[in-house]
């Protein structure tokens, strides 16, 4: 997905905050703020922040201040604070994984997609389509902590992607779930599945019906009677699986 940017609207109910807006630091960096002076507001409200941690009210006006004063990398830090918070902005984890994508910090984009849960998982599987791209990222913040290549080359040059006939990447190109489970199939050691399954949208005579078993069988995915291949595949669908790819030692970087 393009580098696109969240933002989310600073609503203050100053009515039920009265002794909340009392307190020196936040009057006086809120005071900077509607006059347009963004340094001296954040300086403030940092400051009181220090002192109310739990405050994120106090963050998204930081966040705010920090965006217009174009420093990023002071925002990405203002995310981090909300997660340690639980926040229950989206957008604070939209917001953050296009920073890590952006930046190429991969080992962090993953160990976030591992710490999400529902309802906030729900919303990345929403907004962001598994593409080739992107599943060489997640793969690489997974097993590439120590490479340093480009993590396309990395999936590839790994086994976790197959290369084309043209040696083109085709890094937009979506991952249907079809198309997971012959990806992870290729990274485990061929075995017979102790127990099979009727599905919905898969024949027992279908090339992916053994390898999805397979799959099951070890433990890499849940079985999903309903799983229809050509759907599209999901962030969270890929994390499940190489977590557990780790945890059942079928893969050691």
């Amino acid at each position: 997905m393009s580098g696109r940017h969240y933002f989310w609207a600073i609503v203050l109910l100053f009515t039920s905050c009265v002794s909340f807006f009392q307190r020196s630091e936040f009057k006086r960096g809120l005071d900077f703020y509607e006059k347009g002076d963004f340094l001296e507001a954040s300086e403030y409200f940092n400051t009181y922040y220090v002192k109310h941690p739990e405050s994120e009210t106090t963050l998204y006006y930081l966040y705010d201040c920090y965006h217009k004063l174009n420093q990023p990398e002071k925002n990405f830090q203002v995310l981090q604070q909300f997660v340690k918070l639980g926040s229950k902005d989206e957008n604070v984890y939209l917001n953050l994984f296009h920073y890590y994508q952006k930046n190429a910090r991969y080992r962090d984009l993953y160990v976030l997609l591992t710490e999400l849960k529902s309802p906030m998982q729900d919303k990345l599987d929403e907004y962001y389509g598994l593409t080739r791209g992107l599943y060489a990222e997640i793969v690489n913040g997974a097993f590439g902590v120590k490479e340093r290549s480009d993590p396309m080359v990395f999936a590839i040059s790994h086994g976790f992607l197959p290369v084309f006939p043209d040696n083109k990447f085709y890094d937009d190109d979506t991952i249907t779930q079809g198309n997971l489970i012959i990806l992870l199939d290729q990274l485990v050691a061929p075995s017979y599945p102790k127990k099979f399954f009727n599905m919905k949208h898969i024949s027992n005579r279908s090339f992916i019906y053994l390898p999805y078993m397979r799959l099951v069988d070890i433990g890499v995915l849940g079985f999903n009677p309903e799983l229809n291949p050509v759907d599209y595949a999901t962030i969270s669908m890929v994390v499940t699986a190489l977590e557990n790819l780790k945890r059942g030692g079928f893969i050691e970087y």
